[in-house]
């Protein structure tokens, strides 16, 4: 069960955010051309969907290795260098992703000082923000697990 909650959980949630904003967008298209109306609803949920799926996705590209790296000049340099500026790279990119957990629940605790209810949906905004955060958190927990699963093979070829 665990094995197919780490291999699908991005997936599954990013497709369903990326069905909401689709559906959202949808929706509010008919409403403002046939029916000559507008859905406040309509237009949050497609942009807290797009949020989500954003964060998603990004942890979803941890996962797979599969954001954007110039590796033709980390290819031509000899193992151990290989190592190191891909090491390098991912720790100098944890910090940040580290530092963004911080900020943004800096950001997320200021939200629970105050009351902000979406005008659309009605729900409080602390409660979809909070998802920032967590989603940098599932980034690092992602970077950690490359990593991790590197060192359990004994360290061959590259956390790539």
């Amino acid at each position: 069960m665990l094995s197919i909650l780490d291999r699908y959980f991005e997936d599954v949630l990013c497709t369903i955010s990326l069905a909401v904003v689709a559906g959202s967008v949808m929706v509010q298209v008919i409403l403002r051309f046939v029916f000559t109306s507008a859905s406040a609803w309509a237009e949050e949920t497609a942009v807290f969907g797009m949020i989500f799926a954003v964060y998603l996705g990004a942890s979803l590209a941890v996962r797979e290795r599969a954001h954007i790296r110039i590796t033709m000049l980390v290819h031509a340099l000899p193992r151990p260098m290989q190592v190191a500026c891909i090491v390098l790279a991912d720790a100098a990119w944890f910090g940040f992703v580290w530092f963004m957990v911080h900020q943004t629940v800096l950001f997320t605790q200021l939200l629970f000082e105050v009351t902000y209810i979406t005008p659309g949906l009605g729900i409080e905004q602390r409660w979809v923000q909070i998802f920032i955060p967590a989603g940098f958190v599932l980034m690092a927990f992602r970077m950690l697990q490359v990593y991790w699963r590197w060192g359990r093979s004994g360290w061959k070829g590259l956390p790539l």
